[in-house]
């Protein structure tokens, strides 16, 4: 991962033991990795690794399999051309990369629920993590982040929501109604931290640590350095482009924090405006 920004690779700081038995008090239950995924990894993890059986564990779960064409044929990961075969996608993007796009899937998949609320809140964060992965595409160079790894921040991000909508039945009850709430005071409310939750479940899955402290702080961009500032950095951005494509108003969370985004992504003040027209513009061609 070449790139302009020298970054102090860091894990995040851990998180306090009472603040994880606080969590897991309430009777908040993790979502464990699919089967099929731990085998995916085995593999992967092997000194000679096989693509062909990688690949065919894949085809095994319709799902996944569908999920990976989806999300490697869209404009968000900068490939040339249509990819039909799973074997050509992780020829393409490599083992790492497709397991990213698998855990992301996935993740999906265990939190998916069968209500509008679910359904509401994985559209979001759907589009989330596909502008996340158009601003990895454009800003690489600089930010030493690649699309997969964005798209994956961008899926997980929130992913404490649907685990605390398991858990409390009045938890975004908004959702229903497709509003989306302020999570920070649902946490209030429950008494609970939506964010911690996510780290949680990143934790679980094993994702990487740059990708765990961006879960863990992507409502405190001052609370982290490099590279996990980079992929908080990425989620505002993400975040407030969304809310423009959407014509919603901006949160104002954006307001305070702006200048610290576009700095560590590389954007001129001047050039802002049209680098949101330009993410815009691939993410509407792409839905």
């Amino acid at each position: 991962m070449g790139g302009e920004k020298q970054s102090v690779v860091t894990s995040p700081k851990p998180l306090e033991g009472s603040e994880i038995e606080k969590i897991l008090g309430h009777g908040v239950t993790i979502p464990p990795q699919p089967k099929v995924l731990m085998e995916i990894e085995q593999l992967v993890e092997q000194p000679q690794v096989s693509v062909k059986k990688v690949a065919a564990l894949i085809a095994k779960d319709p799902a996944l399999l569908a999920g990976v064409f989806r999300v490697v044929n869209s404009p968000a990961m900068g490939l040339v051309r249509r990819i039909d075969s799973v074997e050509t996608a992780i020829s393409l993007l490599g083992l790492k990369q497709v397991t990213n796009l698998l855990k992301s899937i996935a993740i999906r998949q265990a939190l998916g629920g069968q209500t509008q609320a679910y359904e509401k809140f994985w559209e979001r964060s759907g589009d989330i993590a596909q502008i996340a992965a158009i601003i990895a595409h454009k800003q690489v160079s600089v930010c030493n982040v690649f699309p997969d790894q964005a798209y994956l921040a961008g899926l997980f991000h929130d992913c404490g929501v649907p685990v605390l909508m398991q858990r409390f039945s009045g938890y975004c009850a908004g959702l229903n109604a497709g509003i989306w709430p302020d999570l920070a005071g649902e946490d209030r409310n429950f008494d609970t931290d939506h964010s911690v939750v996510g780290y949680l479940v990143g934790k679980h899955w094993r994702l990487p640590d740059f990708i765990l402290g961006g879960i863990r702080y992507h409502h405190e961009i001052l609370s982290v350095v490099h590279p996990a500032r980079t992929v908080v950095a990425m989620l505002q951005m993400a975040t407030h482009i969304y809310l423009l494509a959407m014509k919603q108003q901006d949160e104002p969370e954006w307001e305070a924090c702006w200048e610290v985004v576009i700095e560590e992504l590389g954007i001129a003040h001047e050039g802002l405006c049209e680098f949101e027209e330009d993410v815009i513009e691939e993410f509407t061609a792409a839905r």
